[in-house]
């Protein structure tokens, strides 16, 4: 009951970070992708239209579209006259999908600290996780990885309890999950070589009898999985040729190279080494110290499991290899799970140097705590745009142009609840690029429109990415625009509202 117990209160506290300003950072680009598509294809699931392309969508499967979707239908608000859904600006309902799939991950986190390490490294390496910034920003939206990373970490925690105990049920149940995760990306493949991996350390570090490496049962997990696969997406598998000729086309033919990033102050196509870069410098420092010294352990104990989290988290990172390159981590989210775990155990080996006793430890862990808190508090509710003292922080971030930041449109709801509190009745309000205009909110007697540069407007919303990657020169606004509000994470303005100046207008 105590570990129960213990488990629901850091499933509350990984909840509660979420929730108490789940719609702060506003709408995120790739948001509607999930929602409004999601939505279309749970109509037709309704409507038995199982003939229809939307099924058969080659890009990305579709898990993540059919929860997102179906909770988007209580975010409608009506329809326009083409038929296309209409949506309010907070998806909350979609958003608690993720909510929900992020902190459940903490369970699992938890129970693998727990039965494989120590209660100790369990419970604290739950709390880990459930702070990292970045992390936390995804996962207040309906974004892929929130599913991902749970599907993800839930396989690896499944095949483990296969190994202690290798019945049927046990491979059915991580065949079911497995399963699930491929149908969240497709790059949840890797889950094959890493369970190919995590066997053989098993085999050859824990299993004593070592009579016969091959093993039917794991060969029952894949087919499982695979079965799975096909049962919640059977469409694509009747137009395969269509399917390969559209991801050939999208992932070899038109993208050769990295996606241009601003890297290091210069837009360019990434390095390979872009994710080892990104985990660096977005991770808050004191918990690389912990992931670093979590890590030395490895190398010189003999638990199996600390080699299992080792490859777990390093696998991910032959992503780097694959063309789209962007966005920090996010395409490899999953190496925040073992991460959390291996800090928790760099954390518990330094506090045993002092003490032994637990409950020193969890008083010992306090100040870790209250550092995290203070990290996410400094940047709330803009997550995604964190950057420790490794680059001097989010504001010397902008102040010299290091990276991208608002890369996703955050900041544009609270430039227009500001606009929507300060603005006149009847003001001509200019929003700069076709993305940032899409994740603008609706504005009650205000005229929003997209910027065009031979108009004038009362006011004009320029987001700090559309300048740094879109390369919109924003001289021409300064000359004739005031500054009237920053939207800022941690000091570094993400979007600025220019007021056109008195002397101007006439």
């Amino acid at each position: 009951m105590k570990k129960i117990l213990l488990i629901i209160l850091i499933f509350i506290f990984s909840i509660s970070l979420r929730l108490w300003n789940l719609n702060s950072m506003g709408r995120t680009f790739d948001e509607s992708a999930q929602i409004e598509l999601g939505y279309k294809i749970i109509l037709i699931i309704k409507e038995k239209k199982f003939n229809d392309p939307l099924l058969s969508y080659p890009y990305h499967p579709p898990l993540t579209k059919y929860l997102y979707g179906w909770a988007g239908q209580y975010d409608l608000l009506g329809y326009r006259e083409n038929g296309d859904p209409i949506f309010r600006y907070d998806w909350i309902n979609a958003r608690i999908i993720s909510v929900f799939f992020s902190s459940l991950t903490v369970v699992f986190i938890v129970l693998i600290g727990w039965q494989y390490i120590s209660p100790f490294v369990g419970t604290i390496s739950g709390i880990i996780f459930s702070s990292v910034p970045f992390f936390l920003g995804l996962s207040q939206i309906a974004s892929i990885e929130s599913v991902l990373i749970f599907f993800f970490t839930a396989s690896i925690y499944s095949f483990l309890n296969f190994l202690k105990k290798q019945s049927f049920i046990n491979a059915s149940i991580a065949g079911v999950l497995i399963g699930l995760a491929f149908e969240t990306k497709y790059t949840n493949i890797l889950l094959v070589p890493l369970i190919i991996l995590i066997y053989s350390i098993w085999y050859f570090y824990k299993n004593k009898k070592k009579n016969n490496y091959f093993n039917l049962k794991v060969i029952y997990i894949f087919l499982i999985s695979f079965f799975m696969f096909f049962v919640l997406w059977p469409m694509p598998w009747f137009h395969l040729k269509e399917v390969i000729q559209a991801n050939y086309q999208m992932r070899i033919v038109d993208t050769s190279h990295s996606i241009p990033e601003v890297f290091f102050g210069r837009l360019m196509l990434v390095p390979k080494i872009y994710y080892v870069v990104h985990f660096l410098i977005t991770t808050p420092i004191l918990l690389l110290i912990l992931f670093i010294v979590g890590f030395k352990t490895v190398s010189f104990k003999k638990n199996w499991i600390l080699y299992v989290l080792a490859v777990w988290f390093l696998f991910p990172f032959i992503q780097s290899l694959y063309n789209f390159r962007q966005h920090g981590v996010r395409y490899i989210i999953e190496i925040y799970a073992p991460f959390a775990l291996i800090s928790a155990i760099g954390f518990d080996h330094l506090v045993s140097k002092i003490s032994k006793r637990i409950w020193l430890k969890f008083v010992f862990f306090v100040p870790v705590i209250i550092y995290m808190l203070a990290v996410l508090i400094r940047i709330t509710p803009y997550y995604l745009d964190y950057f420790n003292i490794l680059v001097g922080g989010t504001k010397n971030v902008y102040e010299k142009r290091l990276f991208q930041l608002g890369w996703w449109g955050q900041g544009m709801r609270e430039a227009g609840l500001y606009i929507q509190k300060n603005v006149a009745s009847g003001s001509q309000v200019a929003v700069v690029g076709g993305n940032s205009f899409s994740v603008m909110p609706s504005i009650n007697n205000v005229s929003v429109t997209k910027y065009e540069e031979d108009r004038r407007y009362d006011y004009i919303v320029v987001s700090y990415f559309q300048v740094i990657r879109e390369g919109f020169n924003d001289i021409k606004i300064k000359n004739s625009y005031s500054p009237v509000y920053n939207v800022l994470a941690d000091g570094a303005p993400l979007v600025t509202i220019y007021r056109q100046r008195q002397w101007d207008i006439y």
